[in-house]
């Protein structure tokens, strides 16, 4: 992992922070109090920020990184708007996010050293909702813990989303241990299925354990606590799992970078 450590982190936080501020759709303003969406759009200007710099230090082609300041200038301008407005409109702060989303395809394609088809883009975009959508019930999550009578329906609405995208991305990477073939370090092809019993190919086992298999059955758990309004124990969860999917993410995108596995 660590010969492509700047091109994963640089993908890992440019997806992060492109797709997070379309979560926000989740949260109307009118239910809950501008610090939410303040201490959001904040994370999500510095966690953009971040993906820029690492794909500077990445070995790609720095012709795109105008596009990447684009974007965050943009991200910027939007959120020092929004900053102490009462009114915030998704649509507009929402644009930065069609612009990342943009630039995350070009990122990828100057990033990983395989090529990319049209479904691979959007299993990219998936996973780095998957990642966005944890942090974002976590988030929601501990706001439950801040503030008074928010409507329970907010943080049910993020879990089920997070499910959803868990069970595209598992569909997706049950097609990809049937379907695909993986040529080894030897330069054997073999199937996904077989690669995932050797040396090589068990910390992929792990990524699909850690990136999809324990947040699906936490998000039970989860979703069980939330029935019975115990959203101190329901974030506590979603505390760990992020963690699981954070850990699962990274070392899918090293099987990306290796082998040019996308799932």
């Amino acid at each position: 992992m660590s010969a492509y450590l700047a091109e994963i982190l640089a993908l890992t936080f440019t997806g992060f922070a492109a797709v997070y501020p379309l979560l926000l759709w989740l949260t109307p303003r009118k239910l809950i109090d501008g610090g939410f969406y303040r201490f959001n759009q904040g994370m999500v200007s510095i966690v953009g920020a971040l993906g820029i710099l690492f794909f500077f230090l990445s070995n790609a082609d720095q012709a795109h990184l105008i596009k990447g300041l684009i974007w965050i200038v943009v991200q910027l301008f939007i959120t020092a708007i929004y900053w102490n407005s009462k009114r915030i409109n998704n649509f507009v702060i929402s644009i930065p996010s069609i612009i990342g989303i943009l630039f995350l395809v070009i990122m990828s394609v100057a990033l990983i050293p395989y090529d990319i088809s049209i479904i691979n883009h959007f299993i990219i975009i998936i996973g780095h909702t998957v990642l966005a959508a944890s942090f974002f019930a976590m988030i929601l999550g501990h706001w439950y813990l801040n503030v008074i009578q928010l409507p329970i329906r907010l943080l049910r609405n993020s879990v089920i989303l997070l499910w959803i995208f868990l069970c595209i991305r598992a569909i997706w990477n049950c097609y990809g241990i049937l379907i695909f073939e993986v040529e080894d370090i030897y330069g054997i092809m073999q199937s996904l299925g077989s690669f995932l019993w050797t040396y090589e190919g068990f910390l992929l086992s792990v990524a699909i354990f850690f990136g999809i298999l324990i947040p699906f059955v936490l998000n039970g758990f989860i979703w069980h606590t939330i029935q019975i309004q115990s959203t101190q124990s329901a974030t506590g969860l979603l505390y760990v799992s992020v963690v699981a999917v954070i850990f699962g993410d990274l070392l899918y995108k090293n099987f990306t970078f290796q082998f040019g596995l996308i799932l």
